[in-house]
């Protein structure tokens, strides 16, 4: 078992920019840190809202990163938005075993 912190904020449109200076600057700062496991990043540029999914190998560590990261970024976008972003942590399941899914990635 392991974890998921979500990151979601809000820029408005025509912002894609910034969302990606930001994405790649906590991307490097979340790679430095304990428990890490990995992240994926979603844009919808007509909305204007992106949200960042990492992955953690114990709770406590996707807390640590979420005190130690988060104060930053609340910082970088205060000069960008007035909507705060929001946080959530999630436990994440597996619906298959190691078997499943080597299974379901070998073509015959």
């Amino acid at each position: 078992m392991y974890y998921a912190r979500v990151v979601q904020y809000k820029l408005g449109t025509g912002h894609r920019d910034i969302a990606e200076k930001l994405t790649k600057e906590f991307d490097k700062k979340s790679r430095k840190l304990v428990g890490f496991r990995g992240s994926v990043y979603f844009f919808n540029d007509p909305s204007g809202e992106y949200r960042a999914l990492s992955y953690w190998d114990t709770k406590d560590e996707a807390e640590w990163a979420h005190k130690k990261l988060f104060p930053e970024l609340e910082r970088e976008l205060q000069s960008i938005t007035n909507e705060r972003p929001v946080v959530k942590f999630y436990e994440v399941f597996e619906a298959t075993d190691d078997e499943d899914l080597i299974a379901s990635h070998i073509k015959i």
